[in-house]
């Protein structure tokens, strides 16, 4: 559900530096956009920040009226006779 007034791409942007903190190793436990801020436990691990810049990715390609890319693909199969 997208929020009225939030910048995504700005979240986004603001979500990466956060991601590199914690791939440098530094305690960041919270990220401010403007009035709105995330918060992040100690416990906070590289995958949850991947997710919500995957999550403000897509809401930032909707902003701005584009496709947002896909997540998920179909595999394609053969069936064969026994």
């Amino acid at each position: 559900m997208m929020a009225d007034g939030i910048d995504w791409c700005a979240r986004a942007l603001a979500l990466r530096g956060v991601e590199m903190a914690l791939l440098k190793g530094e305690m960041v436990t919270e990220a401010r956009f403007g009035s709105d801020m995330t918060r992040f436990a100690d416990t906070a691990n590289l995958p949850d920040v991947r997710k919500a810049i995957a999550e403000a990715d897509r809401n930032c390609a909707i902003s701005r009226g584009e496709t947002p890319a896909r997540t998920r693909f179909a595999m394609a199969a053969t069936a064969r006779p026994y």
